[in-house]
């Protein structure tokens, strides 16, 4: 391990006596998680694995606009949302770049003008960004020979717009600052760019082990040996997933808010090489205030350092080589 983050090291030497007693690393085979074929959980009730870097901008207010790029938006509107057509069929907007451009944009356009909940012209479900409502679709299927009406429910098919009148849509989060009752107020939710944060897939593989929602963990990076603790911070499809804030400084890049469209994957591996490590049930979850967004960058180096810090964190990544 060549080194680890310069604010670990610094909180290391203020706090080694709340170090974990153990440095061990001996665990079994834990089958199931998402994006971690290779999982392990640890006697302490850790789970590891490897897995790649993506990046997660959710959380950040100028993720999504209806304009795209054209507005300043990071992200385009295609990897928010899901469009369910009358015919019963459907299809992600990110299925590939002229879907995204071209068919998604035009049939997310036709549904809007409707209201987004006419399903004789279609809905879209969104997941990267708020949405409200829901859209009954009903669809005529062949089964058995013969033909059948079925019902699906479509949820949150109306896009949220920020309170503060940007024109950007709400990107939200699932770990949040509840006491921001308004879900248009974009501070309500971890700020991507700010915070090291993890996406998990939501498993109770993994909840009942105490990987949850304001839970802690670490990441390093095999090849250049950088760690960086993070927080668990939303719901996503598999483990492998960190906001540009986690990904920009296991990359040794530092975290600023003015990430660029041509900066915002800066950080991204597509090899699985990233030991993802969950501290689990010996990382009691904490609250989050948007108020003292840092506090969540403390609160990850000193579960770091309870669950074993560098010792323990050397000797994990010896045995997963």
């Amino acid at each position: 391990m060549k080194r680890f983050s310069v604010a670990v090291i610094a909180l290391g030497a203020m706090l080694s006596p709340l170090a974990a007693q153990t440095n061990s690393c001996s665990g079994t085979a834990l089958a199931g998680i998402k994006g971690l074929p290779g999982a392990r959980l640890l006697q302490d009730g850790t789970v590891l694995g490897l897995a790649k870097m993506n990046i997660n901008i959710d959380g950040y207010g100028k993720a999504y606009h209806p304009a795209n790029a054209q507005a300043g938006a990071l992200i385009h509107l295609c990897n928010a949302g899901e469009v369910h057509l009358p015919n019963g069929s459907s299809y992600h907007g990110s299925v590939d770049n002229s879907t995204c451009t071209g068919r998604f944009m035009q049939d997310v356009a036709r549904i809007g003008a409707a209201g987004w909940q006419d399903p004789k012209v279609g809905a879209v479900r969104w997941y990267g960004i708020l949405g409200r409502g829901e859209a009954r679709m009903t669809y005529t299927v062949r089964q058995q020979g013969k033909l059948r009406q079925v019902s699906r429910v479509v949820p949150g098919v109306a896009p949220v717009a920020q309170a503060d009148g940007s024109g950007f849509y709400v990107s939200p989060t699932t770990f949040f600052d509840t006491t921001l009752a308004d879900e248009t107020d974009q501070r309500r939710y971890v700020n991507a760019l700010r915070i090291p944060a993890a996406v998990v897939p939501n498993q109770p593989e993994l909840s009942r082990r105490g990987v949850v929602m304001g839970s802690f963990g670490v990441a390093i990076d095999r090849r250049s040996g950088i760690a960086k603790p993070f927080v668990v911070g939303d719901f996503g499809p598999r483990v492998g997933e960190g906001t540009p804030a986690l990904a920009r400084s296991l990359a040794g890049l530092p975290i600023t808010d003015d990430v660029t469209r041509a900066q915002r994957f800066a950080g991204q591996v597509n090899q699985p090489r990233i030991l993802w490590i969950f501290f689990g049930s010996g990382s009691a979850p904490v609250r989050y205030r948007h108020t003292d967004e840092q506090a969540l960058v403390r609160s990850a180096q000193e579960a770091f350092l309870r669950w074993g810090g560098e010792a323990r964190l050397a000797n994990c990544l010896r045995v997963t080589r």
